[in-house]
């Protein structure tokens, strides 16, 4: 759209000329520009505030739209310095009707300046009326800009000085503090006057919003002369309204201990009323047995379980990281580098390496480097390296990282906590640990280990074999092309090419089909089922019972049995 007979910024055009909805777009757009922005809202905002103006006003017309927009007075841009585009305009635009009404703003531009529309309703042409609007009903907009320039002003800032003495002087700083010797703050109050202080005489120089002054001087009215519900409830609403959240909250506390049934104060508090009671949530979940931990509601017990997880990630997360890189010098070609990595992981231990010692060198190929893991899980204290230490003992596939692992779980104050995690292991699919792990229990000399190795002395496990195969078996034709053993019983057929030659008298001695000479043996694998007797699980019975009973379990259930009661 253009406006003719104007050269006005074309900013302002197409501020002026926007329809409702783009106004207030437009505005907000404008709000990011800081000098002509802030005159370009207050604009729209005129605009807005002159469609309750009384009829007779200038407006744009813009056909695509169907409808017209009302034009903010031009001559009002005097006032901030636009008269140079204001003169232009009604010289170019308008010629001068002598009409001019009176209005204590518009001294030398009226909006009467403005000239009769050209001939034809143009798009985008200035349709003067018989009565233009006054530039008080536009008054809200101004004040809209006015605040908008106040925003960039300093004064927003009310600054603090705090004196040894105790005083203090509110107001804003006119120089920036260095608190070098011998400095003098300047001050202006908020009454005006300006203050010059010795900057040894100055404890504390604080810059706040000039909002929270305002908040201090209420404050003190309300608490010195109006110390009751309604004046505390009237400077907490006020709060929220300048958002003050901290301040607001004061104020209704205040409230509720002057008037604890004050509905509206609990309800601006977060209060709920529970049996008769108002409660905040943390009182009613305390009241259930719950804290608040880490943004959620969780009973004590939790919250010492989370706390000790948390320390125990951050332990996981340092010696992972350490024992990344120690692992990374066994791994390097360097004797001395190895070394020192191996005295490194040596000197470990920390129950909290335990995860990353297993993480990090037992998937390693290297024998070593597992039997070193072994020893230094050996060297940990408490139950933590135990169920790593039997799980080396009954699963490693080097022999000797399997004795040094069984060795170190045998000591006697891991043998009971390594009971259970053997008798587990009888359960294992594999044989090769059920035996390994009745072996264990016989070390540790607990006959509360009978019951699970006499039901570990046959045990059945699957097996996946690959056996001999063909899919070419070697089979004869009689010479009436009957198929003889073994394709008859395999129920291998003939082809058909070899049967029509035998009954056309082709093979009178018959055939032989073999298979090629040169072709792969195949085998294919099956599982089997296979019950195993345990020679390991008797010996570990044989060890803790001193007797011999074989691999008959009932004769067994029946010894402890006995062997129970006569306890008992």
């Amino acid at each position: 759209m253009r406006c003719e007979g104007s050269r006005l910024p074309r900013m302002l055009c197409w501020a002026v000329t926007s329809a409702g909805p783009r106004t207030a777009k437009v505005s907000a757009r404008a709000r990011k520009v800081r000098k002509r922005g802030c005159v370009m809202m207050a604009c729209c905002v005129g605009i807005r505030c002159c469609r309750r103006a009384e009829p007779g006003h200038s407006r744009i017309v813009d056909r695509r739209r169907g409808g017209s927009q009302r034009l903010f007075c031009a001559s009002s841009f005097v006032q901030f310095g636009l008269q140079r585009t204001v003169d232009e305009s009604n010289r170019r635009g308008c010629r001068r009707s002598g009409e001019l009404l009176p209005s204590p703003c518009l001294n030398r531009y009226n909006s009467a300046d403005c000239c009769r529309r050209y001939e034809g309703d143009k798009r985008g042409s200035v349709v003067p009326t018989e009565r233009f609007a006054s530039i008080v009903p536009c008054l809200p907009g101004w004040f809209f800009l006015v605040g908008l320039f106040c925003l960039d002003v300093p004064s927003l800032a009310a600054d603090v000085i705090r004196l040894k003495n105790g005083g203090e002087i509110r107001g804003l700083l006119l120089s920036p503090v260095t608190r070098t010797p011998g400095e003098t703050i300047e001050i202006r109050t908020l009454a005006g006057s300006r203050i010059e202080v010795a900057g040894d005489l100055v404890v504390l120089v604080a810059r706040r919003p000039i909002k929270v002054e305002e908040y201090e001087s209420r404050a003190a009215r309300v608490f010195s002369d109006d110390d009751t519900v309604a004046g505390h409830w009237a400077l907490a609403e006020w709060c929220r309204g300048q958002r003050l959240t901290q301040q607001r909250r004061a104020h209704l506390e205040r409230v509720v201990t002057l008037d604890p049934q004050h509905r509206q104060a609990h309800y601006g508090l977060g209060h709920t009323l529970r049996d008769g009671r108002w409660m905040s949530r943390d009182e009613y979940m305390r009241s259930r047995g719950l804290v608040r931990f880490r943004g959620r509601y969780v009973t004590p017990q939790q919250q010492q379980d989370l706390l000790m997880k948390s320390v125990q990630q951050q332990a996981y997360r340092k010696w992972f990281s350490r024992i990344r890189v120690w692992h990374g010098w066994l791994q390097s070609t360097d004797t001395g580098q190895q070394v020192r990595g191996q005295r490194a992981l040596a000197e470990i231990k920390d129950p909290a390496a335990l995860v990353p010692l297993m993480k990090i060198l037992q998937p390693d190929r290297n024998p070593r480097v597992r039997l070193l893991l072994a020893e230094v899980l050996g060297r940990i204290p408490g139950a933590g390296p135990v169920e790593p230490l039997v799980d080396l003992a009954v699963r490693d596939s080097s022999y000797e990282v399997r004795t040094v692992a069984r060795r170190a779980v045998v000591h006697e104050d891991r043998a009971r906590i390594a009971l259970p995690v053997a008798v587990r292991g009888l359960n294992d699919p594999s044989n090769a640990v059920v035996r390994r792990c009745a072996g264990l229990l016989g070390a540790f000399g607990d006959i509360k280990a009978v019951p699970p190795l006499i039901e570990a002395l046959v045990t059945r496990h699957l097996h996946r074999v690959r056996v001999p195969g063909s899919k070419h078996p070697s089979f004869a034709v009689a010479r009436d092309g009957t198929p003889v053993h073994p394709a008859l019983a395999q129920g291998f057929g003939v082809p058909p090419q070899v049967i029509r030659g035998m009954q056309m008298g082709q093979f009178p001695f018959g055939v032989v089909i073999l298979p090629p000479q040169f072709a792969e043996k195949e085998t294919h694998v099956i599982t089997i089922i296979v019950d195993h007797r345990n020679a390991d699980v008797l010996a570990a019975l044989k060890r803790l019972t001193k007797e011999e009973l074989g691999f008959n379990k009932r004769s067994w259930r029946v010894w402890w049995l006995a062997f129970t009661q006569g306890a008992t």
